[in-house]
């Protein structure tokens, strides 16, 4: 094994499982569809637009930097164990351990955050296909849709985890079809279209903020919808074939296109919107905004719905990854001693590891209740799942960028950025200092009890409920990624075993080397 440990699952995914379960997850026109009119309304198309370029091009430093750690450290932890590798033997433990838990606690609030979209949307059809329902919808509905969702995603995960490379394959096609589709109808059935000024100069600032440049920030966090959980596949990397190569390279790939192919989404999107004042004046607006663009531009119910509905899956599916992922961040902590011995089993037959999945899927149904009795709370907890990732890609990359780099052991992946890895680095790593600021300003000033986000303060209680359960349990027993016996490896040319953890990435060459001789 290229990080220095004995294989545990079978390796029954490729580089195209990867490459689907990432453009799920991501759901790039999917998300920014989802969030668009928070762009529109604090900033206008300015802040849609070129926020998005800025964005784009900056996510794709994110993603390269971020294959190069994965092409080095193919691990199920992902940026839980490339931390543990890259940061000073003294603070190891304790940074890999504040990282691993940013890594599952966004995992697992970005489940949350898809199950309980794909039931909205889905209230929201039956809305507006039956305004009696429209006036006696309830959010225990929403909820009652919600139960379902996760059932099922309990279920794929856990007994039927062969499903998913099928179950991501059609995502990935509906991801292309759905997008195509809709470029064509909206080209199509749109009459009156809004004129190129409007596109790409309309600035209008209705955040309340007294800075423009706080407004058009604030209005990325649209943008930064498109690029969500870009690291997901890694968690996957002991299941998928030749993983230092094909994994690395779905994830840079993924973004890249996505980067380039929603730019001309949003245009015409922007194009076809209509009336904003109009569009937001709809209840069903509060929980599918698209779905009456979709309805103004072609005048058909059952329209809007299909064209809505193209997304939903995408939707879906990276709620039942992120679950999948979530519960393997858990593992491959557990196995490095960082909880109970149950939580490192993997299941023979269904070859996952079940504990951790239970112990995921029990706290995200009962989050799940609280958006019955209050949206604002509900809202608040799960506000944070982008950022809690995005910190957890800035601590791995920063850790490369200034110290790794220049580290004679570390030796880069089949997968690199060559010599453009300082500056993507770079890049990489003080935009996400950045932008994880403003993920965590509330869109409109001044902010009260409704409007405020939360971000900052779940992410500040969890930093400290992490650390503080990191002293009271895990210090002195977890010392990060445990470097174990390869098979078919002498215990010699391994080095260091749980005594004496050290970077495995010579080990990584030995063992794959041993491998290809094989």
């Amino acid at each position: 094994m290229a990080i220095g440990k004995k294989p545990v699952f079978e390796r029954k995914f490729n580089f195209w499982t990867a490459l689907c379960i990432t453009a799920c997850a991501t759901g790039a026109w999917e998300g920014i569809g989802a969030a668009i009119f928070q762009a529109l309304k604090v900033g206008g198309p300015v802040a849609l637009v070129w926020g998005y370029v800025i964005c784009a091009v900056t996510m794709i430093c994110v993603a390269a930097s971020l294959a190069e750690l994965a092409s080095i450290w193919p691990s199920s932890g992902a940026q839980y164990h490339w931390t543990a590798e890259l940061a000073p033997k003294r603070l190891r433990a304790e940074l890999s351990w504040l990282v691993g838990w940013l890594a599952f606690t966004g995992a697992g609030s970005a489940t949350i955050l898809c199950g309980m979209g794909v039931s909205m949307q889905i209230q929201a059809f039956a809305m507006i296909a039956n305004p009696d329902y429209a006036e006696t919808a309830q959010r225990w509905h929403v909820y009652m849709i919600y139960l379902v969702i996760s059932a099922i995603y309990f279920s794929v995960n856990t007994f039927g985890v062969r499903l998913i490379h099928p179950l991501n394959a059609f995502g990935g096609f509906l991801h292309i079809f759905g997008y195509l589709v809709i470029i064509i109808t909206l080209a199509i059935t749109t009459k009156d279209k809004h004129t190129a000024k409007y596109v790409f100069t309309d600035f209008s600032n209705n955040s309340g903020w007294p800075s423009s440049f706080v407004a058009f920030c604030v209005g990325m966090m649209t943008s930064m919808n498109g690029f969500p959980s870009i690291e997901i596949a890694a968690h996957f990397a002991e299941e998928i074939k030749h993983a230092s190569r094909s994994l690395p390279r779905a994830m840079f790939w993924t973004v890249c296109l996505n980067a380039v192919f929603i730019f001309p989404w949003i245009i015409l999107v922007l194009y076809c919107i209509g009336d904003l004042n109009e569009v937001l004046a709809d209840p069903v607006a509060l929980l599918s905004p698209l779905t009456i663009v979709f309805k103004n531009a072609t005048g058909s119910t059952a329209g809007s719905i299909c064209l809505n509905s193209l997304g939903i899956y995408a939707g879906f599916m990276g709620g039942l990854d992120s679950l999948g992922s979530c519960a393997r961040s858990i593992w491959a902590m557990s196995r490095d001693e960082a909880f109970p011995e149950r939580f490192r089993r993997v299941h023979p037959k269904l070859q996952v590891p079940v504990w951790c999945i239970i112990a995921v899927s029990i706290p995200q149904t009962l989050i799940g209740i609280i958006y019955i009795w209050n949206t604002t709370a509900f809202y608040g907890v799960t506000s944070a799942a982008l950022a809690l990732l995005t910190i957890s890609y800035s601590i791995p990359i920063g850790l490369f960028l200034f110290s790794g780099r220049r580290n004679p052991n570390i030796v880069l992946g089949e997968w690199n950025c060559g010599r453009l890895g300082y500056f993507i680095n770079t890049v990489a790593f003080f935009w996400l200092i950045f932008i994880s600021i403003f993920l965590c300003f509330p869109i409109y000033y001044p902010a009260n009890v409704k409007s405020m986000n939360y971000a900052s303060l779940i992410i500040g209680s969890l930093s400290m409920v992490s650390l503080a359960t990191y002293f009271l349990y895990a210090r002195g027993r977890f010392n990060g990624p445990v470097v174990e016996i390869c098979l078919g490896m002498d215990p010699a040319e391994v080095g260091p075993t749980k005594e004496k953890a050290t970077s495995t990435s010579k080990v990584a060459q030995m063992a794959e080397k041993k491998a290809d001789e094989k």
